[in-house]
């Protein structure tokens, strides 16, 4: 038989080839894979996890993806960080000399009370030990230092205020308005912001109306508690860290608190008026209105809201000249019409024949 040299030359080639690429990857090639079916999973090679998924490459051969996914290309691995230790405010200084300066004048930076972060920890004490942020040149976010930022949860920025701030006025804080409402303390204090009680704003009133627009809508109109004038704040009258009565009012009712100021108004009395002893807001809105003083409706309006006028005609011409007379149709009633002309006592009344509130 002829003997073709050139085709056993291409065979020794090809084998050649196989081995030298088993070699090379470090394992043998099966028959299987020596003739295109399918290689089974091995030790080397690494088989696939249950519930993993398969990641086509770029030539249509499916590879095993690893439980670990390898870090992007140029990017070494991450490490975990060493317990980070404190490192003293003066370090801080040195980068965030303007908020260290603030911290310093405010009462938290005071070591001699104990219960301050400057008896302890200073900076380090609402941020958290440094020495991992220093220890990686600073910057945001550097080192796992806490920040307020507003992409941070509000539960985790409260809670380092609520380590410290738990009794007094802020031992309602859990469940209150201002705390179902998802407000952090920072939305309303600024710790370096230099204001008067670490305030976001430079008064009560300006932080409160970015809110409550309403509320700066009463207040400038004509008849008003004096706010504006600054005579008066908002937690005169609130407590906006939370209460155990409606609308956070800083009393056990809305009558405690009004009668802190209106004494005269207290009593006991002898004759009192219902709506009144009920609550001061069945007539009056606290924040302004267009009647004096702070009534929710113009009198005698307000009035007949309850009293009923046929027997005591409310208006100059009810009664037509020579049938009866009205209180009313007295000369000196034609100006001021109103209630109040008479029922002076209003509010409650002490005098033996002051049933009517006359006297």
């Amino acid at each position: 038989m002829f003997f073709d040299h050139r085709r056993w030359l291409a065979r020794v080639s090809v084998i050649a080839l196989v081995v030298g690429a088993s070699w090379i990857t470090g394992g043998a090639i099966s028959p299987a894979q020596n003739s295109g079916g399918p290689a089974p999973a091995t030790a080397d090679s690494g088989t696939q996890p249950k519930g993993s998924t398969n990641v086509s490459s770029p030539s249509g051969q499916a590879q095993a993806q690893t439980a670990v996914a390898p870090p992007p290309a140029g990017q070494p691995a991450a490490t975990p960080l060493p317990p980070a230790d404190y490192v003293g405010a003066e370090v801080c200084s040195r980068c965030l000399y303007d908020k260290f300066i603030s911290y310093q004048n405010i009462p938290m930076s005071m070591s001699g009370n104990k219960n301050t972060p400057g008896a302890h920890e200073g900076c380090e004490s609402c941020h958290g030990p440094a020495s991992n942020h220093v220890g990686g040149g600073g910057g945001r976010g550097v080192g796992g230092l806490m920040n307020f930022t507003k992409d941070k949860p509000t539960a985790a920025k409260n809670a380092v205020c609520l380590q410290c701030h738990t009794r007094g006025y802020v031992a309602l804080w859990h469940g209150s308005k201002h705390d179902e409402a998802k407000l952090a303390c920072v939305d309303c204090h600024q710790i370096h912001g230099g204001n008067q009680k670490l305030l976001a704003q430079p008064t009560q009133l300006q932080l409160c109306t970015r809110c409550h627009e309403q509320i700066r809508t009463a207040l400038l109109k004509p008849s008003h508690h004096p706010l504006r004038e600054g005579k008066l704040v908002c937690t005169n009258c609130h407590n906006p860290h939370g209460t155990q009565t409606e609308r956070l009012i800083a009393a056990n009712s809305v009558n405690d608190k009004c009668y802190e100021c209106h004494g005269e108004k207290r009593g006991p009395f002898l004759w009192e008026h219902p709506p009144v002893r009920e609550s001061c807001l069945n007539c009056h809105d606290p924040h302004g209105t267009s009647h004096e003083p702070l009534l929710v409706v113009k009198k005698p309006m307000l009035c007949q809201r309850c009293h009923s006028n046929v027997f005591h005609p409310g208006q100059l011409l009810t009664i037509p000249a020579g049938q009866g007379t009205s209180v009313y149709q007295q000369p000196a009633m034609l100006q001021y019409r109103a209630c109040t002309n008479c029922h002076i006592m209003i509010h409650g009344s002490n005098h033996p024949s002051g049933k009517f509130f006359h006297r």
